[in-house]
């Protein structure tokens, strides 16, 4: 059952139900506007979209107990993708989320199409494998806003300084993959079945006098992208590597007045080589970051350093030196440091952020600067710069060589 299915029936169940049984509704933010984006590199469009964005929420009665029910979904209209316009249908769908949710004493059961977030306050996270994501996305398949959803069972249960998540995933979801890397297309054949596909796992945590800790568990499809060329493939000649994945591991943070600390530590099993290779190399990964950030005392302006570590059981030979000569394999760590300011000034009126990311030990190097503007209480206005250089020897940017310019309107209602 794929993605336009689930949203499409949930859609239906809430719209008989808000039109059938008395209730509580509630339009949770409404806007539509424009976004415009060039690839600096390639010389070309990226995309051009119109869009409309709408979030609802309705409940059975004002009880906390009532069973409610969610939708969210981004319309779009792309001027870029014939599709979009020529053949309307799951193209145009975006961001759908659409699930029934009921509390139940200290837990809470939700079923449909959802998103869940792990680890995502730091700069490139590392835990945050629950939902697949869009491999072509404009800021990058890290990036919180490349994320799909998925149909899932979410359980969430707490108690006092106590929490828990279990999650059931039985029809997983695809990545969304580009429809070609350079001159070479992407069969796309392969689909999920329930059962040796399914994805599941959850996380615990403990909330005591400023320490947040929480411990991880998920079975997963891989959300890097890796592929391999196909021999003899006629006009397909590379196909997705879609072996499982197991990902578990821990965060801590711990907050003092200005400061946040916080540390994420993942350990990934069966790991793909984010590579297009004649084989996709597997094997342990073990990431880490630390990160430190101060907020000011209004609460505007927030600056933050973050290390990153990745340490290889067996550094992929996609990540060597270079491909034509022989190199040593020894280097299985890599670090790499970034920098973080959100800033506001003028009431919101401007607020710039910037991320940078550069390799210490290789030759990455990720700038983002996005500007956004709060005209008015529905009117806001935002551009993005980002730049992107991979080296030879990264598993954390390949396939992300990139130079783009983003601009966005946007008005609410």
């Amino acid at each position: 059952m794929n993605r336009l299915m689930w949203g499409g029936s949930l859609v239906l169940l809430i719209g008989t139900a808000a039109h059938a049984l008395p209730g509580v509704y509630e339009n949770r933010g409404r806007s539509l506007g424009i976004e415009y984006a060039h690839d600096l590199e390639a010389g070309r469009t990226q995309h051009s979209q119109l869009f409309y964005h709408d979030k609802h929420l309705w409940s059975l009665s004002a009880d906390a107990t009532a069973t409610r029910f969610h939708l969210q979904y981004r319309l779009i209209v792309d001027g870029e993708d014939s599709q979009t316009y020529e053949k309307p249908g799951d193209r145009n769908v975006e961001k759908l989320i659409a699930f029934v949710e009921k509390p139940w004493g200290d837990f809470k059961w939700s079923l449909g199409l959802q998103e869940v977030s792990w680890g995502e306050n730091l700069l490139l996270p590392i835990l945050d494998v629950v939902n697949p994501r869009d491999v072509g996305y404009l800021r990058g398949f890290y990036d919180a806003g490349a994320k799909q959803s998925s149909p899932m069972l979410l359980g969430e249960w707490k108690s006092g300084v106590l929490d828990a998540q279990l999650i059931a995933v039985p029809w997983a979801v695809k990545s969304r993959q580009p429809e070609a890397i350079g001159d070479y297309k992407i069969a796309d054949e392969r689909r999920y079945e329930a059962g040796a596909d399914s994805e599941y796992g959850g996380r615990l945590g403990i909330f005591l006098e400023g320490v947040d800790a929480r411990l991880y568990y998920f079975r997963h499809h891989p959300r890097e992208p890796s592929y391999r060329f196909q021999a003899f493939s006629g006009e397909t000649d590379i196909i997705i590597d879609e072996e499982m994945v197991t990902t578990s591991g821990m965060s801590l943070s711990y907050a003092a007045a200005a400061w946040l600390l916080r540390t994420d530590l993942a350990w990934h099993q069966n790991f793909p080589a984010t590579s297009v290779a004649a084989e996709v190399e597997r094997t342990d990964l073990m990431q880490s970051i630390v990160g430190l950030n101060y907020t000011s005392d209004d609460g505007l302006q927030t600056l933050g350093v973050e290390l990153h570590n990745d340490l290889w059981k067996t550094l992929p030979e996609a990540y060597s030196k270079g491909p034509w000569t022989e190199v040593e394999r020894d280097q299985t760590l890599l670090t790499w440091i970034a920098v973080t300011a959100n800033l506001s000034f003028f009431q919101t009126l401007i607020e710039p952020q910037i991320f940078y990311l550069q390799g210490l030990d290789n030759e990455d190097r990720m700038l983002r600067l996005i500007l956004s503007s709060h005209v008015n209480d529905s009117t806001s206005i935002g551009s993005e710069y980002q730049k992107t250089e991979a080296a030879t020897t990264s598993p954390k940017l390949l396939l992300n060589n990139k130079e783009t310019l983003a601009l966005r309107v946007t008005y609410a209602f």
